[in-house]
């Protein structure tokens, strides 16, 4: 090769390299190659914050609801067989509310607490019930004692307690995030809005 030949070949080879070093095309794919995992991880933890924040809100709400309706009956029944037959209906739109959303780690008690003696000596007054797997059954025995905060209750008074606790299971898009799962807890106390919400037909005369 001649020198000419040489030095057209280096001038091309120049120009060449400077166009590259100039040139911006690709530069937009390459910066979104760089900002896309953190616009994912954006997209992802706000919509699975916004579920989050529903369901939670879900969750507080049936608890207060659970002793709202609870609170509001007269006479659950004469027997463990008809109380149970009255929460179940409770339940049914319970769950009905908590939809779109899973149930089947919804756990909810309903205890009837009452104050005996000068009203510090909280126990049972009735067996408590749990809602927990679709169903419900008696959790706790007549006269079990509950602490009560004090000077929630007047002596022979009494409340309607409700403790729930839920997993919340983020959606398995959103594990590498959040994690598998969470446990929440959460309570709610009524007061009857009868005298008394009775459940063995016996006007809420209870000794312990």
């Amino acid at each position: 090769m001649s020198i000419s030949g040489i030095a057209k070949l280096g001038t091309w080879i120049g120009s060449t390299a400077i166009r590259a070093l100039r040139s911006k095309d690709g530069v937009a794919a390459v910066e979104f190659g760089y900002i896309a995992p953190v616009l994912l991880l954006m997209l992802v933890g706000s919509v699975e914050t916004s579920r989050a924040i529903s369901i939670d809100r879900r969750f507080s709400s049936v608890t207060s609801m659970v002793g709202d309706l609870v609170s509001r009956e007269q006479d659950m029944g004469a027997n463990q067989s008809q109380n149970i037959e009255k929460m179940t209906a409770i339940m049914d739109v319970i769950t009905h509310v908590m939809k779109p959303y899973p149930t089947d780690s919804l756990e909810i008690e309903i205890l009837p607490v009452m104050g005996f003696g000068d009203g510090t000596d909280t126990k049972l007054y009735a067996p408590s019930y749990k809602y927990s797997n679709g169903g419900v059954a008696v959790s706790k025995s007549r006269c079990t004692a509950y602490t009560l905060p004090s000077g929630l209750v007047a002596p022979g008074g009494s409340v309607i307690v409700v403790e729930a606790k839920y997993t919340y299971k983020p959606a398995s898009y959103a594990t590498w995030i959040f994690g598998t799962s969470y446990n929440w807890e959460d309570k709610a106390t009524h007061s009857p809005r009868h005298s008394c919400v009775d459940f063995e037909d016996n006007n809420c005369v209870v000794t312990c």
